[in-house]
C-alpha cells in the first residue's frame, strides 16, 4: 500500500495527494454538501471564518481559516470517536495547482495518541474515495475500505512508536 499518512508528531498525521483538478473543483468537493456526501459522510461546511462544520460521522468544529480555493482549516471534535472523545483537534486542507490537477495536503493535528490509528486509516479511506469521485469512478464502500486500511495502519502507527489500542476503530463506525 502506498500513500500512507506521515506521522509528523505523535498527535499529527499528514497526507499529500495529487488529485484531478482544477483546484476549484477539488475545493467544491470539500465544501459543497452535495459533493461532500459523495465521498465523505455528508455534512455542512460554512463559507466563512467562525462558521460551523458538521459531519455525518458525529464530528463538529468551527472554521478558523477560509481562503477559497486554497486553505480550509477547522477545529475538530467528536463526542464518541473510535476509542474515546476527541476535542480540540485541528484539520487543515491546503490545495495547490499542479499541472492539470491539484496537490492536496491534509493535516490533522492535536489528536489524542490513541486516535492516530483510526484517524489515519479513516482519512486515508476518505481520500481514496475523494480521488475516485474526482476521477469519475464509484468510490469503494467506506466500511470495507476502512477495515482493510486499519490493519495496514497498525504497522504505520507502531513504526512511529505509538502503541495503538486494540479496540481502535474496531467496528468502523467512527472513522474520520
Amino acid at each position: 500500500m502506498k500513500d500512507f499518512a506521515t506521522i509528523t508528531e505523535r498527535s499529527t498525521i499528514l497526507f499529500e495527494r495529487h488529485l484531478p483538478g482544477p483546484i476549484e473543483r477539488v475545493w467544491a468537493y470539500l465544501t459543497d454538501p452535495k459533493l461532500l456526501a459523495t465521498w465523505f459522510s455528508g455534512g455542512a461546511v460554512a463559507d466563512r471564518v467562525g462558521g460551523d462544520v458538521r459531519f455525518g460521522i458525529g464530528a463538529t468544529g468551527r472554521i478558523t481559516i477560509y481562503e477559497p480555493p486554497h486553505v480550509l482549516e477547522y477545529t475538530w471534535s467528536e463526542e464518541e470517536a473510535s476509542v474515546g472523545p476527541v476535542a480540540g483537534a485541528l484539520v487543515r486542507w491546503e490545495l495547490f495547482p499542479e499541472g492539470s490537477g491539484a496537490r492536496l495536503t491534509l493535516t490533522h493535528s492535536r489528536l489524542p495518541e490513541n486516535e492516530v490509528l483510526a484517524h489515519g486509516a479513516g482519512w486515508h479511506a476518505f481520500l481514496q474515495r475523494l480521488a475516485a469521485c474526482l476521477d469519475g469512478r464509484d468510490p469503494e464502500p467506506i466500511e470495507s475500505l476502512f477495515a482493510r486500511l486499519k490493519v495496514e495502519y497498525e504497522s504505520v502507527v507502531q513504526s512511529a512508536g505509538i502503541v495503538a489500542p486494540s479496540s481502535a476503530g474496531s467496528n468502523g463506525a467512527h472513522v474520520s
